[in-house]
């Protein structure tokens, strides 16, 4: 599995370390997480905003928009979700439910469905004005 990283787009808003810090706790677990870290991933923004330095403090918004954006769901949200998270090695694989394999099937055999709706849906909806 290619490690994360954080994307370009964050980049040049967040501190270098607090980017290091971050990727290290999706990679490889919470070992690693500064106190300001751990409020922000626990999803305690006022503790985070309370811990956090100037730089952090600044960039708090674009930091939570990242995470919410681009991390995986199991890596935060709690402090037990946040201390019990190993990294992505031993994350499971993600796998597609059968019911998205079903609906994607289903839409592949219709065909698009765009324009004008067929003589059945006319009469149905009786006529179109």
């Amino acid at each position: 599995m290619k490690p994360f990283t954080i994307a370009a787009r964050w980049q040049d808003q967040i501190p270098a370390t607090t980017a290091h810090l971050l990727e290290l706790h999706v990679n490889h677990g919470s070992g690693v997480l500064s106190g300001f870290s751990l409020h922000l991933l626990s999803g305690d923004a006022f503790g985070a905003a309370c811990s956090a330095d100037a730089e952090n403090r600044a960039a708090l918004g674009v930091i939570l928009a990242m995470v919410a954006q681009d991390f995986p769901l199991e890596c935060y949200g709690s402090r037990e979700a946040v201390m019990h998270w190993q990294g992505l090695k031993h994350a499971p694989p993600f796998s597609v439910p059968d019911s998205w394999t079903a609906t994607v099937e289903e839409l592949r055999r219709e065909g698009p469905q765009y324009g004008e709706p067929n003589r059945e849906e006319k009469s149905a909806l009786g006529g179109l004005h």
